[in-house]
C-alpha cells in the first residue's frame, strides 16, 4: 500500500506540474516543479524507510502543488530578464533553497529510523502551519507584489498591513517552517542543521537585495515601515 501511495503521489504531481507548464511555461515554474518532482521519484523504497519516504512523498506532493500553482498564476513574461541580477539571485537565493529542499528530502526518505507518534505530530504541525502561512502571505501580498525575481510592476504598492504589518517577509518565514518539517523528517542533527542553514542563507541573500530594491522604489515610506516591523518574526515597534 505504501508503494502504491508513493507511485500515485509521483504521477499526480507530475500531472499537476505538466498542467501548470501548459498554462504558463516559464523558467521559474520549471525549476520549482523539478525541485519537488525529483524526490518524488518512486525508487529506493524499502520496508525500513517506508514511513519517512511516504512522509516526504506527501509533503512534496502538497507543497510542490502549492508552489507550482502559485508561480503559474503570478509569473508574467517580463518577470524573468535573465540578466546579471537574475543570475546572481539564481545562485545566491534560489539554488541554496533548492539544494536544502532536495537534500533534506533525499536524506529523509532514505532514513530507516522509525517515526514516533510525537515526531509525526511535530512534522505534521510544522508542515501544516508553514503551508497555510505561505498561502495566506502570498494571497495577502497579491499577484502584483509576489514574484520570484526582484522586479516591480506599475500597479504595485507597498504592502504594510495584515501579516505584513507584523513582519516584513511572512512568506519566507512560512517556507522556513516547512523546511524545518523536512529537517525533522530527516532525523539527523547534522543534515537538518545544514539544510536549515543553507536555506536561511539563501533567504537572507534575497532579503538583503529585495529590501534594497524596495527602499530605492518606495523611499522613506519603506524605510519607516522597515524600522517598525520584524524581518522574520512578528514584531511591531512604535
Amino acid at each position: 500500500m505504501t508503494q502504491l501511495w508513493i507511485q500515485f503521489n509521483f504521477f499526480l504531481f507530475l500531472a499537476v506540474f505538466v498542467a501548470t507548464l501548459v498554462r504558463n511555461l516559464n523558467f521559474n515554474t520549471v525549476l520549482v516543479g523539478l525541485t519537488y518532482l525529483v524526490p518524488l521519484v518512486p525508487l529506493g523504497l524499502t520496508p525500513e524507510n517506508a514511513d519517512r519516504f511516504l512522509i516526504v512523498s506527501f509533503c512534496n506532493l502538497i507543497f510542490g502543488t502549492i508552489e507550482v500553482v502559485v508561480f503559474m498564476l503570478t509569473v508574467r513574461p517580463g518577470d524573468i530578464p535573465f540578466d546579471g541580477e537574475h543570475v546572481k539571485q539564481l545562485f545566491g537565493h534560489t539554488l541554496p533553497i533548492v539544494t536544502a529542499l532536495i537534500g533534506l528530502s533525499f536524506v529523509g526518505r532514505a532514513t530507516e529510523v522509525p517515526v514516533s507518534s510525537i515526531e509525526l505530530i511535530g512534522i505534521a504541525l510544522l508542515f501544516i502551519c508553514g503551508s497555510v502561512l505561505r498561502i495566506v502571505a502570498i494571497y495577502q501580498a497579491g499577484a502584483s507584489a509576489f514574484k520570484f525575481d526582484i522586479v516591480f510592476r506599475s500597479e504595485q504598492k507597498l504592502k504594510t498591513d495584515q501579516l505584513y504589518g507584523l513582519m516584513r517577509h511572512p512568506s519566507y518565514t512560512a517556507m522556513m517552517i516547512v523546511i524545518l518539517a523536512y529537517a525533522v523528517t530527516a532525523h539527523s542533527w547534522i543534515a537538518g542543521s545544514a539544510g536549515m542553514l543553507v536555506a536561511w542563507a539563501g533567504f537572507q541573500y534575497r532579503i538583503h537585495h529585495e529590501e534594497q530594491a524596495l527602499a530605492d522604489r518606495f523611499g522613506e515610506e519603506y524605510r519607516a515601515y522597515r524600522a517598525c516591523t520584524g524581518m522574520w518574526l512578528p514584531l511591531r515597534r512604535l
